[in-house]
């Protein structure tokens, strides 16, 4: 996963502010529970993974079965099957050094890669392509890439979405401790006064670095059945967060990396290379919006809005049919690295963050729950869909993340049946895999 977060463009780093000292490093690992409940949310929480080092897939990546009845997840072993009703934990043998891709939202076959060995990055080597029906336990080959990464399959499984960087550099050069402790880039870098500077505004320095050098990449599909590779976008510019529509099988939504100020990120485009659309235009100074994903009925784009940057804090709305805006209101605290939402449309649910990000919270170290509230008065009648329909979030608190090192992104996913949401944690020192209970017990 390291490879394909550097591609990609997975950067919560475009929300990097300043901050007057770097984080404490984490306290010494402790053992993990495995079956607890919250003491200050009174929510359950289980420890999916058994071994340090595991995580789950990022946020906007599929990683469940059509049935909602096992969950993928990498662990140091390999990859892994979680059983959502019994949470037991199946390794997939011979799975190693695979790169976890995702489940299909229509077939049990688990697709991973394996990427060659040689010099270099792993972006830049060859990789071969698998499918794994997860019930015969049969794996076959479905395609190889000559350099780049998968992120995606489209909704009939008949198209994988790729992207690649041509002379692309690392964002983070490799360092001594270089995803020592988090299974991800730790960025670093020093100020004017050649001190150190805090993490996020090391990502920062790193982010602009990258977004002010041009280098060419490619969006590009790769036919299952065929093998033909079609280029579906190409740019100088940086691009990122590459993600096929979960019902819509030619339409993907992609990002302009970089920045989130100095950039109009969330675009739209067809297979064929067709109707390419701007999602969101900024309108003020130092506003942003980003860390896109689809609603699970594929009608909508959810992002994270700020108006502006680190001030006032929306998940906003864009729904596909019509081009209707709806912004929902969350406080300092509730802002999250990432969002998500539940098949329902309706529930959403957040990871937080810490001081040292974009909201600089006081108390923004929770997971939480988000429920849409209509604002008090609004004149609902009166409202019209060519204007931005404006409302609140409800939250409510279900982890405690006080011990968790947000330089690892929890990366939270619904469960499809929502009953559980699923995240990445250090808290107790190891990154293990954790579901908490949404209904409080």
């Amino acid at each position: 996963m390291i490879a394909r977060r550097t591609v990609l463009g997975l950067a919560a780093a475009a929300l990097a502010t300043p901050a007057l000292a770097r984080q404490a490093t984490p306290p010494a690992p402790v053992s993990a529970p495995k079956d607890w409940i919250d003491p200050k949310t009174g929510h359950r929480i289980v420890r999916l993974s058994e071994e340090g080092g595991s995580k789950n897939l990022y946020f906007h990546q599929h990683g469940y079965t059509p049935q909602g009845d096992r969950l993928a997840i990498t662990t140091p072993s390999g990859i892994a099957l979680v059983d959502l009703k019994t949470f037991k934990l199946t390794p997939i043998p011979k799975t190693k050094d695979a790169d976890l891709l995702f489940f299909p939202r229509g077939s049990r076959r688990l697709y991973y890669s394996v990427t060659a060995p040689g010099e270099g990055q792993p972006v830049d080597r060859p990789k071969t392509l698998y499918a794994l029906d997860i019930d015969s336990g049969k794996a076959k080959v479905v395609g190889k890439l000559a350099q780049g990464q998968i992120a995606s399959v489209n909704a009939d499984e008949t198209l994988l979405l790729g992207i690649v960087t041509y002379g692309g550099k690392p964002l983070q050069p490799n360092t001594v401790d270089d995803r020592k402790r988090f299974g991800q880039a730790e960025y670093a870098a020093n100020g004017p006064d050649g001190k150190p500077l805090s993490f996020a505004k090391a990502k920062g320095v790193r982010m602009t670095e990258r977004f002010e050098t041009p280098t060419p990449m490619e969006i590009f599909t790769l036919d299952l059945k065929t093998g033909e590779r079609k280029v579906v976008h190409a740019s100088d510019k940086w691009l990122g967060h590459a993600q096929f529509s979960p019902t819509d099988p030619t339409l993907v939504m992609f990002c302009h990396e970089g920045p989130w100020h100095r950039v109009d990120r969330i675009w739209t485009v067809r297979t064929d290379g067709s109707a390419l659309t701007k999602i969101h235009t900024r309108t003020m100074n130092f506003e942003i919006a980003g860390h896109e994903f689809f609603s699970a009925d594929g009608k909508w784009i959810w992002y994270d809005l700020q108006t502006p940057r680190g001030q006032v804090f929306w998940i906003a709305g864009h729904e596909l049919a019509t081009g209707r805006k709806l912004y929902r209101r969350v406080e300092q605290n509730e802002w999250s690295v990432h969002y998500n939402v539940a098949a329902d449309g309706v529930l959403f649910a957040g990871d937080g963050g810490d001081a040292d990000m974009v909201a600089h919270a006081p108390d923004g170290k929770w997971l939480y729950a988000f429920r849409p509230e209509t604002i008090r008065d609004a004149a609902l009648p009166y409202y019209t869909d060519d204007l931005i329909t404006v409302d609140k979030m409800a939250s409510e608190r279900l982890v405690d993340m006080s011990a968790h090192d947000y330089r690892l992104e929890p990366n939270l996913t619904f469960t499809p049946d929502q009953k559980w949401i699923v995240f990445t944690s250090n808290m107790h020192g190891a990154n293990h895999v954790y579901a908490v209970e949404v209904a409080k017990r």
